[in-house]
């Protein structure tokens, strides 16, 4: 143990002597080019082999800071890329619900005369026979039936059922409704019923009409206040068609509503009118009168018009 210990010092001191003559050599190499010309062959392969293996690492270091450097940037990127979505989304609704309100509130300055009560929509009912929609207000709002539901396009339809804090809206476009009418032009003045057209929801008609009534396409509806639930004057919709059988006696008319009911957000219950007072519906059950060829137009057995 003790020789290994003591061969194991030579050989450190050897290498010590070793490495310093070298040391003073390399320092002399341009003194003395006979030692330094041989050192600097022995020395430059190794210099060379160690110069490209730290070019070889720094420029994979450096990859990996360029790696790491982007992925940062392209995460903070996504993250402001989203942030910015949700600010837009958020932006166009804001700008979208700002809108319906700006003409919610016209409507109501420009209709002074009437009691109205907003309401928002929180769900829809397209069935095949019925289309109505349910709104966030009831009794205990002061909702009652049969008051008539309008946006600042027009006539939406009438409350049918009155719950404590909500209520079901027929839609004018539900083939059991019937709104009177009338022609908005001076010259035409023609009254009738527009009803829901069961076939077709999104084309209500304007029915009952004499063979040589004067409409045209393109005539404005409102309503003619005949009936106890619409005042008179709110807009219903435009006449897009007129049809007529030869061997009629009415015609009827399709017509465009006002209102896209298929966009409905917020409407506008109207509680009471200064020219009318309440809506509060005469005790009187509809008549009902024979069926007629008048009716194969209105497609209905003869239900009294409101």
């Amino acid at each position: 143990m003790y020789s290994f210990g003591k061969k194991s010092l030579i050989i450190v001191l050897v290498l010590f002597i070793l490495i310093a003559i070298f040391g003073w050599a390399w320092r002399q190499r341009d003194s003395m080019p006979f030692i330094s010309r041989p050192l600097q062959m022995i020395v430059s392969p190794f210099e060379y082999a160690a110069s490209g293996i730290l070019d070889t690492l720094s420029s994979n270091f450096h990859i990996v800071d360029i790696s790491l450097k982007n992925r940062i940037e392209w995460e903070s990127l996504e993250k402001e890329n989203a942030a910015l979505k949700e600010k837009s989304v958020d932006y166009y609704e804001i700008a979208a619900e700002n809108k319906r309100y700006r003409e919610m509130l016209d409507f109501k300055a420009a209709h002074r005369q009437f009691n109205v009560r907003a309401a928002s929509v929180i769900s829809r009912d397209y069935g095949t026979w019925t289309n109505t929609l349910v709104i966030d207000v009831g009794s205990e709002e002061g909702i009652k039936e049969n008051m008539a539901v309008v946006t600042p396009k027009g006539v939406v339809g009438f409350i049918s059922n009155a719950y404590p804090h909500s209520s079901r809206v027929q839609l004018m476009t539900d083939p059991r409704t019937s709104i009177g009418a009338i022609v908005q032009r001076p010259e035409s003045r023609v009254a009738s019923v527009v009803r829901g057209n069961g076939n077709v929801p999104t084309e209500p008609q304007f029915v009952n009409i004499a063979k040589d009534a004067d409409i045209l396409e393109g005539d404005t509806l409102v309503t003619s206040g005949f009936g106890s639930i619409y005042p008179k004057g709110l807009f219903i919709g435009t006449i897009v068609s007129i049809h007529q059988n030869d061997d009629d006696f009415v015609k009827y008319a399709v017509i465009r509503p006002g209102v896209d009911f298929s966009k409905l957000e917020e409407v506008f219950v109207i509680l009471s009118s200064a020219d009318t007072g309440s809506y509060a519906k005469p005790d009187v059950a509809p008549k009902l009168v024979p069926q007629t060829q008048r009716d194969k137009v209105e497609g209905v057995k003869g239900a009294a018009a409101l």
